[in-house]
Parts: C-alpha cells; sequence; structure tokens
C-alpha cells in the first residue's frame, strides 16, 4: 500500500512540473482540507488557515518547475509548508482572536449532568480550550500527532526538531492537558 502512495505521489509531482492541472487538482483535494484545518489550529482562525493553505498551493502551481519534494514525503513537505506560512503569519499579525472566547460559546448549557451526550460535549469544549491554552510548539505537536495522525518521525520533520523533542514536547503537552481536564478524569 505504502508503495503505491509513493507511486501516485510521483505521478502527482512529475504531472505538476509538467504543468497538468488535473495532476495539481488531485494533489489539492487529497491535502487541502487536512492541511486548511490544521494551519486553522495553528494561527487561530479558519479563514486565515485556509488562506494560509492556499497560499501554499499557488506557490507550488507557481513555481512548479522547480518544485521536486521526494515521493513518500509529499505528506510531510507540505505540512512543513503550510508550518512554515503560519510562522510567517503569525509574525505579520499584531491583534489574534482568542480562541477560549469562541470555544466557551460552544459549551452547551447543562440541563441533565447524567446526560453522557452533554457530558461529552462539554469534555470536548474542555480540551479544544486546553490544548489552545497549550506552548505554541506543544500544541503544534499534539495537532499533527494526535489529530492529524503523524508520527513522530514526520512531525520531527514538519517542525525541524529532533523525534526526541517531540516525544518530550508530546509528553509535557499531554501533562498540561491531564492537569487542565482533572475534573472530567475523576
Amino acid at each position: 500500500m505504502l508503495l503505491f502512495a509513493q507511486l501516485i505521489e510521483s505521478e502527482w509531482i512529475e504531472g505538476i512540473r509538467a504543468g497538468d492541472e488535473r495532476a495539481f487538482r488531485k494533489l489539492f483535494d487529497r491535502f487541502y482540507t487536512p492541511l486548511a484545518v490544521f494551519a486553522a489550529e495553528h494561527v487561530g482562525s479558519y479563514d486565515a488557515g485556509r488562506e494560509i493553505t492556499q497560499e501554499v498551493f499557488i506557490k507550488i502551481w507557481n513555481k512548479r518547475a522547480d518544485w521536486n519534494p521526494a515521493a513518500g514525503a509529499l505528506k510531510t513537505y507540505l505540512y512543513r509548508a503550510v508550518y512554515n506560512q503560519c510562522l510567517n503569519y503569525i509574525k505579520k499579525e499584531t491583534t489574534r482572536k482568542k480562541y477560549e472566547e469562541e470555544s466557551s460559546q460552544l459549551v452547551l448549557a447543562v440541563s441533565d449532568p447524567a446526560d453522557d451526550s452533554t457530558m461529552e460535549h462539554e469534555l470536548m469544549a474542555a480540551l479544544d480550550r486546553a490544548v489552545k491554552r497549550l506552548p505554541k510548539r506543544r500544541q503544534a505537536v499534539f495537532v499533527l500527532h494526535r489529530q492529524h495522525e503523524m508520527s513522530v518521525k514526520e512531525v520531527a520533520e514538519v517542525l525541524d526538531i529532533s523525534p526526541k523533542t517531540v516525544e518530550n514536547l508530546m509528553g509535557l503537552a499531554l501533562k498540561d492537558l491531564r492537569m487542565a481536564l482533572e475534573n472530567f478524569l475523576k
């Protein structure tokens, strides 16, 4: 299966380098949504996340003749490109909206404490708030590893840090999240 995926990626890369819009569209369709979600989680805005992801794809298309990521590492390349674009966005941004305010509005009113779906919604909202309060590097490691199902090695490549640092940051993130959610874990 892995070899087949690498073969498809190689075809997409070569097609894009040759100016094949269909190959570019396949790449875009496959990766746009998870990359936009990752960017949105990182910069705190879904609109900005979509814009950042679109900018990455525009850059790929505009520089397609020289674009040459390694087949088999295309996913890592794309996440790294989006991550770097997010860092650029954050540096340029002077004010950021607080996700905690938005998340707190999403918490459902508790009508019956025994209602499992209400408790689940509350837990998910609390987890969302806790993840957003993590330091940025811990947040990026947690989101890539747990929500985007990347391996420690892939996360290390995306963030340009060692796998051991990824493991340490993940451990710290989990510790922070356990403390933030201790009321739910009793």
